[in-house]
């Protein structure tokens, strides 16, 4: 069985495998295999982002308090919410 992107059912392969633009395809049903990932890898790492103080202050006291409602409320963590159920 031949053509592009076939079936690999029952294929082995044993054809032999074309090279070409970072991925190798099996010659008898077309099953594409990438050797290359080059464009998933980046160059650099990310540059991180931090907030402004003021920002993350916020942030972290707006946390606080949705834990402390959970927490008083007798919600269970992980669940949907009702306690004795």
């Amino acid at each position: 069985m031949t053509g592009e992107g076939g079936s690999p059912r029952g294929c082995g392969h044993r054809s032999g495998w074309t090279q070409a633009h970072g991925e190798a395809r099996c010659d008898d049903c077309g099953t594409r295999r990438f050797t290359d990932y080059g464009a998933l890898r980046p160059a650099e790492l990310p540059q991180t982002t931090t907030p402004p103080p003021r920002r993350a202050h916020k942030t972290d006291r707006a946390a606080a308090r949705h834990v402390a409602r959970i927490v008083r409320r007798g919600i269970r963590w992980g669940t949907s919410g009702l306690v004795g159920v």
